[in-house]
């Protein structure tokens, strides 16, 4: 059997290249290809930087889907299947809105898929497809298959990405992770993220983890672990790590240089009503953050904004925070209503959404907001999001950030990585500003 991989894109302007941030390289193909019999001829189609043969000869199309790339996702399955070709659709965005997915292919995979992709495969054979496979939020596989895209290897960043868990025991109202895994945390063997990490290419690596610390005893044994390998890597983390110094030492001791921690708002009252008040009883929050960058570990904080107590002065002090604590990078984001959420539901049942299904919205560019906002217009909201992080990555920020990051670490690469990702940022700030979701990727030009 021939099984067709395919990777959405979310939009480029046109005659332009994909946003070069946002080409990672694809893990989720890779943990997907893992999952399939080892007698599966397999094929994939990045669809950020290469044309897609809606001509190949397949028994099968599976499409990952997440918010931002459904409307391509959609085009892209009809495609194939005015062709004859069957398509399965999966991902973050159809567990989400499955009624809404089941309508653009051929069957559809809830929850992560796990054993479900040997039934889903034999059904076809057999020519019983099932309309929905029914999965558990589970993490079940050695090891990624990096060789499904070794010919696309070098477009991506210089990047490794290793899986170590899934989830997240918070429940924060707007974050689809939560509503994904009902706000519990999953995780890998150790012994499999050590091996994985060992025949990685690239030895800076980004451990996928929506929260590495959920589970301490894990946290620490795979530390320790990593340790022993000699190399440098970041993660994405919540600020409670700071009140375990052994831990935190650990961390930085195995390799750890950089965190990138949601701090969301510097706002009590929108972080109640985001459900994530929890952080305001970690206790100093400036003191926290002081002793991760005392231990050497830079952090890349992000925030959104939109939230009900939300004005220009909440942007201002924002910037501020941000520079007093010399922030490796940040990212200011507006709030977005992921389908199915909290967040989404009160909007919804408030009369404040803009549009129900932003994602599908004909013209919907990047950087839309797609609510109506309380203390600004929506309007206004882009435009203060534009406004402060193009302050915040101003050249003369970026070098005295530049002279801070030194300060704490000495490691080339992390220095080096510094120059490169702020610049690359002072440059997008206004790329990615207006990109039409799902268009212009039939072009040539990649």
């Amino acid at each position: 059997m021939k099984v067709t991989l395919i990777l959405p894109a979310i939009g480029k302007k046109t005659n332009e290249k994909y946003l070069k941030s946002w080409l990672m390289e694809p893990l989720t193909i890779a943990v997907l290809s893992s999952l399939l019999p080892a007698d599966c001829e397999r094929e994939f189609y990045d669809d950020r930087i290469e044309s897609i043969n809606y001509d190949t000869d397949t028994d099968v199309v599976l499409i990952t889907v997440e918010t931002y790339t459904a409307k391509r996702a959609y085009y892209i399955s009809e495609q194939f299947r005015k062709r004859g070709k069957k398509v399965v659709m999966g991902g973050y965005h159809v567990t989400l809105v499955p009624d809404e997915a089941a309508q653009h292919c051929d069957a559809i995979m809830i929850n992560n898929c796990g054993e479900n992709i040997n039934r889903l495969l034999e059904d076809l054979k057999s020519g019983n497809l099932q309309k929905q496979y029914v999965g558990k939020p589970c993490i079940d596989y050695k090891m990624a298959d990096r060789s499904i895209y070794r010919k696309q290897q070098k477009k991506y960043l210089p990047v490794s990405l290793v899986e170590t868990g899934r989830g997240c025991f918070h429940n924060c109202e707007f974050c689809s992770i939560a509503k994904y895994y009902d706000s519990k945390y999953i995780h890998r063997d150790v012994a499999d993220i050590i091996a994985e990490m060992k025949s990685c290419k690239h030895k800076l690596y980004f451990l996928v983890d929506d929260s590495i610390f959920s589970n301490k005893e894990f946290a620490r044994e795979l530390f320790t672990e990593i340790k022993k390998l000699h190399v440098t890597w970041t993660t994405q983390i919540t600020l409670d790590i700071a009140k375990d110094d052994e831990t935190l030492r650990l961390m930085k001791d195995s390799g750890c240089e950089m965190v990138l921690i949601g701090f969301e708002s510097i706002n009590s009252g929108n972080l109640k009503q985001m459900n994530k008040e929890w952080t305001a009883r970690l206790g100093e929050r400036d003191e926290l953050i002081e002793k991760i960058h005392e231990v050497g570990i830079s952090i890349y904080a992000s925030f959104v904004f939109g939230f009900d107590e939300d004005t220009e002065e909440s942007f201002i002090q924002t910037l501020k925070f941000a520079m007093k604590h010399q922030f490796f990078v940040i990212a200011f984001n507006h709030l977005l209503t992921f389908p199915n959420t909290p967040t989404y539901k009160a909007f919804q049942e408030e009369g404040r959404l803009i549009c129900d299904k932003w994602w599908l919205q004909e013209g919907y560019t990047f950087g839309t907001i797609s609510f109506v906002p309380k203390n600004v217009t929506a309007e206004e909201l882009r435009a203060l999001c534009r406004k402060y992080k193009t302050r915040f990555f101003e050249f003369r920020s970026i070098v005295q950030r530049g002279v801070t990051c030194f300060r704490r670490t000495k490691k080339l690469l992390i220095n080096f990585a510094y120059w490169y990702i702020n610049i690359l940022f002072h440059f997008e700030v206004d790329q990615r500003i207006g990109i039409p979701v799902g268009e212009n990727l039939e072009e040539a030009k990649k």
